[in-house]
């Protein structure tokens, strides 16, 4: 997970941001934990900067460390606590397609139980965890020709850095850039995969009139996982009628 701070010059304050390439086959406590340390550090050194608080650099980093550490153990006591749905974890082990559609009939899930799910199908079934992307903007927009950030508020458009297009094409450019996440949990021959868009999580589809949702697939669908990922790689993606289960509680 990288993690940028881009200066605002119009407020004078900073927008931290943190993005991450493709990964693939690790541990998702380690990778989420490691993710939420240099997320809370960052966050913590430019709260105390603002501050000026007299003590050696040394000392204030230590403090920080400490602090972030904590942050994190309370955070994993939490997501560790957390109830998967059953029948979530039993597609695990399923043996057919058939089996995985008609458990996952109605499934929903909050942001941290999906957390749950990947941590337990890691200490419980050895699932290792990858992450991949695919991300597609409208066709004539080059982006080497958009700025460090586009911030849509109320409408209006922020942005930070320069750019010859005018703010209506990078309204246009926000709206209709079309991304595509999916989490994979791999065990020998055995993969499962959960994916959304953008577009579902801002409550731009159809589905149950713009419930945020994930889309499943596995190795029992008839496509390999080179197969799956190309197709989530591309501007549409084609993998026939898959489940979905919905995400709730959900906030951009």
């Amino acid at each position: 997970m990288k993690t940028h701070r881009i200066y605002d010059p119009e407020t004078g304050g900073f927008y931290t941001t943190q993005f991450d390439s493709d990964f693939e086959f690790v541990n998702p406590i380690d990778y989420y934990k490691n993710s939420a340390i240099k997320l809370a550090v960052t966050m913590q050194r430019d709260m105390l900067a603002l501050q000026k608080i007299p003590f050696p650099p040394e000392l204030v980093e230590r403090l920080i460390l400490k602090k972030s550490i904590e942050m994190w153990e309370e955070r994993f006591k939490e997501i560790m606590s957390t109830t998967v749905p059953i029948n979530l974890m039993a597609v695990l082990t399923c043996k057919t397609k058939k089996e995985q559609v008609a458990l996952l009939k109605g499934v929903q899930i909050n942001p941290d139980q999906l957390l749950a799910f990947l941590f337990k199908a890691w200490t419980d079934r050895a699932f290792k965890f990858s992450q991949y992307s695919g991300e597609h903007h409208p066709k004539g927009t080059d982006k080497k020709d958009l700025p460090t950030i586009i911030n849509l508020e109320r409408g209006q458009v922020k942005k930070i850095g320069k750019t010859k297009l005018t703010d209506g094409q990078l309204k246009q450019a926000v709206q209709q850039r079309k991304v595509v996440i999916a989490k994979f949990l791999d065990n020998d021959d055995s993969w499962h995969c959960l994916f959304t868009t953008f577009n579902s999580l801002k409550g731009g589809e159809t589905w149950k009139g713009g419930q945020p949702h994930y889309h499943y697939i596995s190795d029992k669908f008839g496509f390999t996982r080179d197969q799956v990922i190309a197709e989530l790689k591309s501007r549409d993606y084609k993998l026939g009628s898959l489940p979905h289960i919905d995400l709730l509680d959900y906030k951009l």
